[in-house]
C-alpha cells in the first residue's frame, strides 16, 4: 500500500479565492515532499473559465501526464466534478453533465486506475425521497460506467454526509444497495473518513461491511460538525480501529489523502515543509496498517 495524496493539497495560499498554484506546482511539490502517487483532483480544474472546461482541455491533461511520467509519478484515483442535482436547472445540469463527461475522459488519459464520483440526492415535496435517489443514480451510474469502460477507467461510488440536508449514500445500506444493484465490476466504493465522521457513522463496522468493495480512500479529519478536510490526528476521528480493519479487509488500494484545508490557510513559505510532514504521517499510519 502506498500513500497518496489529493492534488487539491497544493492551491491555494491564506484561503484566497484565486488559485496560487498550478496543476505543475502541486505535481512537482507532491514528488519533492516524496509522493510517488497522486490523486488527480479534475473538481479543481472543472468550473466555468478553468482548465477542464476550456477548448484545449485534453491537450492540457497529456501535458500535465508528461510531467507526473518525468518525476515517476502514478496517479491511483482521481475526483470527478460534481455539482448538487436539487439545484441545477436544464442549462446549468448540461454544463456539469459535460465536465463529469470530461473528468471520467480526462482519468483515461492520465491513467487514473479510480475516479470518485459523487451520488446525487432527489428530493420530492415531503423532503428526501429515497427511491427516486436510488433510481436516478443507477441511471446516471450505468452512464458513467459505459463512457469508463471505453476509457479503463473504474468508477468509485463516495459515501456522503447529512449537512446541511439528507444525502443520499450518507448510509452504508444505501451505499452498498447503489454498487450491488449496478452489478459490475467497473464500479467500486470510496469511503470517504471526514463524511462517515459527520454522519456519526461508527466506522470500523461500516468499512467491515463494505469489504471487498473498497477500491479508494479519502483519508481526512473534522471535528465531527464541518468538512474540514484536516490531517489526520488534527480532528477528532480515532483512527487507530480504522487503520486495523484496513489490514483486517485487506484493503490493497493506497492510502489517499485529501487535505487540503489543512495547507490552504497556510503563507506560501510554509508549504512545503507541512506538505513533506503529510507524507511522513501517511508513511506512520500506513506502517500501522501494514502491521
Amino acid at each position: 500500500m502506498k500513500v497518496s495524496t489529493s492534488t487539491s493539497i497544493y492551491e491555494y495560499v491564506r484561503w484566497g479565492s484565486t488559485m496560487f498554484y498550478s496543476l505543475e506546482d502541486s505535481i512537482r511539490a507532491c514528488a519533492a515532499a516524496g509522493y510517488e502517487v497522486l490523486d488527480m483532483a479534475f473538481n479543481s480544474y472543472s468550473r466555468k473559465g478553468r482548465a477542464l472546461a476550456q477548448p484545449d482541455w485534453e491537450d492540457w491533461l497529456k501535458r500535465h501526464k508528461d510531467i507526473a511520467c518525468e518525476l515517476g509519478l502514478e496517479w491511483y484515483q482521481g475526483h470527478a466534478h460534481f455539482y448538487d442535482w436539487s439545484t441545477a436547472g436544464p442549462a446549468e445540469r448540461e454544463f456539469h453533465e459535460e465536465m463529469v463527461r470530461r473528468s471520467i475522459i480526462g482519468a483515461g488519459i492520465m491513467g487514473v486506475q479510480w475516479l470518485v464520483i459523487h451520488p446525487g440526492t432527489i428530493y420530492d415535496e415531503t423532503w428526501y425521497a429515497y427511491r427516486k435517489s436510488l433510481q436516478a443514480n443507477l441511471e446516471a451510474y450505468r452512464r458513467y460506467g459505459e463512457l469508463a469502460a471505453k476509457h479503463n477507467v473504474g468508477i468509485a461510488i463516495e459515501n456522503m454526509m447529512e449537512a446541511p440536508n439528507r444525502r443520499y449514500c450518507s448510509s452504508v445500506e444505501e451505499l452498498m444497495e447503489l454498487h450491488d444493484e449496478l452489478n459490475d465490476p467497473i464500479f467500486g466504493i470510496c469511503w470517504d473518513t471526514g463524511h462517515a465522521h459527520m454522519a456519526e457513522v461508527d466506522q470500523p463496522s461500516a468499512l467491515r461491511r463494505v469489504g471487498s468493495r473498497l477500491k479508494a480512500l479519502h483519508i481526512n479529519d473534522n471535528r465531527g460538525t464541518d468538512d474540514d478536510h484536516l490531517a489526520p490526528y488534527f480532528g477528532s476521528i480515532a483512527w487507530e480501529p480504522i487503520l486495523e480493519v484496513l489490514r483486517e479487509i485487506s484493503y490493497s488500494g493506497c492510502f489517499t489523502f485529501e487535505i487540503h484545508n489543512f495547507l490552504h490557510g497556510l503563507p506560501h513559505e510554509l508549504h512545503d515543509a507541512c506538505l513533506r510532514f503529510t507524507y511522513e504521517l501517511g508513511t506512520h499510519m500506513v506502517n500501522k496498517i501494514k502491521g
